[in-house]
Formats: structure tokens, C-alpha cells, sequence
């Protein structure tokens, strides 16, 4: 007896088989084949547009909260003051017709704060209209993200954009306090190439006794580690991890997790500016930086571990042109405050040597960046940092602008004779 496939029953039939289909999976089997791509794809679309306006009636006749103007709404990370319903989006909407835009009907750049202005542009796409939405930059406040008719509306909007190329529906930028998970559940992130996002982290283990991390850290970090998976265009990301101080102990040397979400991370080929704000749940861990990045900042990097710092030491950051690295400003006296009680400990628990303690920091000895052509470190006596991180940096890295190594020996004040190479070679300052 002949095998039966898909391909070999009357095509009649695939319509009622692709009505027992869901989204995801008419979606990946549109990609199988091109007869699918036309046969399924057809069916798909006109389903996610029947979806996308039943979706669009629900949320406009469901009386949503009034958005203000993002730059209206205290957007930081605290929740106490994230209180207003704050929404931005600025995109270009784009006639596909041709000869229309011969006619000079270019594309319109447009700002709105509130959804329905929005969702009347995509009411034009879905109705045959001719009509694109290209380039969305979406921010929005805690409340937006939190309300469930707003999360409806972007589930339906994330089918949309899987049905459709970026030319014709694309949302590439994304800021907001969302944790990762739900994230990949209501955006379609394979079209994001920039993401700003803030997220709680829990404590790495409510007993200070276990160096492992408990299971809700562990799910925590496989959500990051998908959304990593899920967003292969990125090429701007800052991340803000906010986490209480809490006491660590040292990082185990094997953690299955962690050694996924750095897999995950390095694959992100397209992403050329990081900004990270703090550590990624163990302030041991180092999670080394994708091949194509060149603009690295990091921030309250007195935070970090010593072991931290040896592991950035040893790292070669080959393409990393623009390194800031900055520790807690003066107004996080909390910060300070910890310093000052535990001055014998690291921040992984680790016990510090009378000399880190005499002189409040320590000494790396040497890096391995060598591709540096600006760099900003902002030293202070007042926190455990590398003492001799500024030193290090000079002496790997010839290619430093002139002004740029002038102004790091003054501040730091070293002289030109400790810029000299471990072979008595002095360095072009």
C-alpha cells in the first residue's frame, strides 16, 4: 500500500486539516515547503487578520485605561513610582503600493501614546489597504505591561507579525520592566535589533549556606537564556537586573544554567552595543561578550566579585573599540552602606587578604583586552574596585585615542614609566 503524506491527499482536504491547526503550528508549517507556504500561508492569514480585528474590537470596546505620554510617567525601576498607564510608539508607516509612492506618497514617521491611535494604522494593513508598519519603537510603564487587555492585544499583534515580512509589519525596538518570559509570550522578538528591558531577580538562594541556585533562580535563567534564543537579530541590548543586596557565597564552578544562558548569549552574532547595569544573578558571574560587540558599558560595577574581575581580566573582548565601566553613583548610599559593615568579605563571600582590606581593592596584574580606542573608568576610593585596572588598560592598548590616554593618567595618575611592558618596553603614550 502507497504511504499517504500531506502532499498526496486532495488539496480540498488541507483546508479543513489546517482549521484543527493553531497559530504556531500553521506557522511552521508554511516554512516546510512552498506549496505549504502558498496553500497554508493563505489560510494562515486570513485567519491571524480575522483574529487581529476581533482582537482589535474586544480591547477598543473593552474601555482600556488612559495612556499618558511616556515621557510623562516616572519610568525607572522603581514600582512605587511606576504607577502611570504610559505608553509610547513611534513607527513609519509605508504605502507597498509602487505606483502610488512614484506619486510622492513617501513614508510617515508617527508618534502616539495612546493604543487606539495605533491599532487604526493596523486596521489598514489587515483590510487590503496596502498599507505598512515598519521600524515600531515601543516603550511603555509597569501598568501597561501588567494590564491583560494590553497584553491581548500585543498576543494578537505577535501573530500578525508572524504572518507578515518586516517590510510589511515589524516592531525592532522594545523598552520596558518585563520579565523575559513574558516577553517572548505577547512579542514576536525574532524582528527586535534593539531591546531595553528590566527585570526582577530573585535571590540567588534563600539559604546563604548553598552555593546553588534555588529552582525559581534556575527558571529565571532559563527564561533569559530563551529570550536570547528567540531574538536572533538583536544588535542594541541593555539589560537591568535589579536585585536587593543579599549575602552570596562563591559561585560553583558548574552550573548547568548558567553555562546554557552563556551558550545562548554568544550566539546573538548581530549585537554591537551591550549595556549592562548590574550583575546577572551571581555577582561572580562573568558571562563573556558576543564576538561582534564593540560599545560595552557597565555599570555599579563595585557590585561585582573579585572573581568576577579576574574572569573579565582574562577575557579577550576582541572587538570591544568603547569600554565604560562605572560604579554606584553617590545617591545609592545603601551600596556604600554594605562596604562599610562588611569590609572583611567580598561580595561572594569570599574572605578579602589584609592588603585588598588596606588598600579597599584589589590588583588584576593584567588584562587581555588589546583592542580599545576609548575607555572611561570613574575610580573612587570609597568602594572595592580594581585599583589597577586604569594601568592594566594603557599598557595593553596601543590604539587608545591620544586625548583619551592623557586625560586616564591624569586622572588615574600614573606616569609614563608604569605604562612599560613586562619587557621594559615603553608604551607610545
Amino acid at each position: 500500500m502507497d504511504k499517504t503524506s500531506m502532499l498526496t491527499i486532495p488539496p480540498e482536504l488541507h483546508i479543513s486539516i489546517f482549521a484543527f491547526l493553531g497559530i504556531g503550528d500553521l506557522s511552521r508549517l508554511v516554512q516546510t515547503s512552498k506549496y505549504f507556504h502558498r496553500t497554508a500561508g493563505h489560510y494562515l492569514r486570513r485567519t491571524i487578520d480575522f483574529q487581529t480585528s476581533d482582537a482589535i474590537w474586544k480591547f477598543q470596546n473593552g474601555m482600556p485605561p488612559d495612556t499618558v505620554p511616556i515621557e510623562r510617567a516616572p519610568f525607572i525601576q522603581d514600582d512605587f513610582f511606576d504607577f502611570r498607564y504610559a505608553f509610547g510608539l513611534d513607527y513609519t508607516t509605508v504605502d507597498l503600493d509602487v505606483d502610488k509612492n512614484r506619486d510622492g506618497d513617501g513614508p510617515k514617521k508617527i508618534s502616539v501614546h495612546k493604543m487606539d491611535d495605533f491599532l487604526t494604522s493596523v486596521k489598514e494593513v489587515i483590510t487590503a489597504k496596502g498599507l505598512g508598519i515598519r521600524d515600531g519603537d515601543l516603550y511603555m510603564s509597569k501598568p501597561v505591561i501588567k494590564n491583560e487587555q494590553f497584553r491581548s492585544i500585543f498576543r494578537a499583534l505577535k501573530d500578525l507579525s508572524s504572518s507578515r515580512p518586516a517590510s510589511e509589519f515589524s516592531i525592532t525596538s522594545i523598552t520596558g520592566q518585563f520579565n523575559p518570559t513574558l516577553l517572548t509570550q505577547i512579542f514576536d522578538t525574532k524582528k527586535l535589533t534593539r531591546l531595553s528591558i528590566s527585570f526582577k531577580q530573585i535571590q540567588w538562594n534563600s539559604d546563604p549556606n548553598t552555593p546553588e541556585p534555588s529552582w525559581r533562580t534556575k527558571e529565571d535563567i532559563i527564561a533569559l537564556k530563551d529570550l536570547f534564543n528567540k531574538s536572533p537579530n538583536l544588535e542594541v541590548l541593555v539589560l537591568n537586573p535589579v536585585m536587593e543586596i543579599v549575602d552570596f557565597r562563591p559561585l560553583p564552578e558548574d552550573v548547568p544554567a548558567l553555562q546554557e544562558l552563556t551558550r545562548a548569549f554568544l550566539t546573538l552574532k548581530r549585537l554591537h552595543t551591550l549595556d549592562m547595569r548590574v550583575y546577572l544573578f551571581h555577582p561572580s558571574y562573568f558571562i563573556p561578550v558576543p564576538e561582534a560587540v564593540k560599545t560595552l558599558s557597565l555599570y555599579h560595577v563595585n557590585l561585582y566579585s573579585k572573581a568576577w574581575w579576574i574572569e573579565f581580566s582574562k577575557f579577550p573582548f576582541k572587538n570591544v573599540e568603547n569600554l565604560e565601566v562605572f560604579p554606584s553613583e553617590e545617591e545609592f548610599g545603601y551600596i556604600f552602606a554594605r562596604d562599610d559593615y562588611q569590609l572583611g568579605n567580598d561580595r561572594d563571600g569570599t574572605l578579602r587578604t589584609p592588603e585588598e582590606i588596606e588598600i579597599k581593592g584589589y590588583k588584576l596584574g593584567n588584562v587581555e583586552i588589546r583592542s580599545l580606542k576609548r575607555f572611561k573608568f570613574e575610580d573612587t576610593e570609597k568602594l572595592f574596585l580594581p585599583r589597577d585596572l586604569t594601568l592594566c588598560v594603557l599598557k595593553r592598548n596601543d590604539r587608545l585615542d591620544e586625548q583619551v590616554k592623557l586625560d586616564l593618567m591624569r586622572q588615574s595618575g600614573v606616569t609614563l614609566d608604569e605604562t612599560r611592558d613586562r619587557g621594559g618596553r615603553r608604551r607610545s603614550l
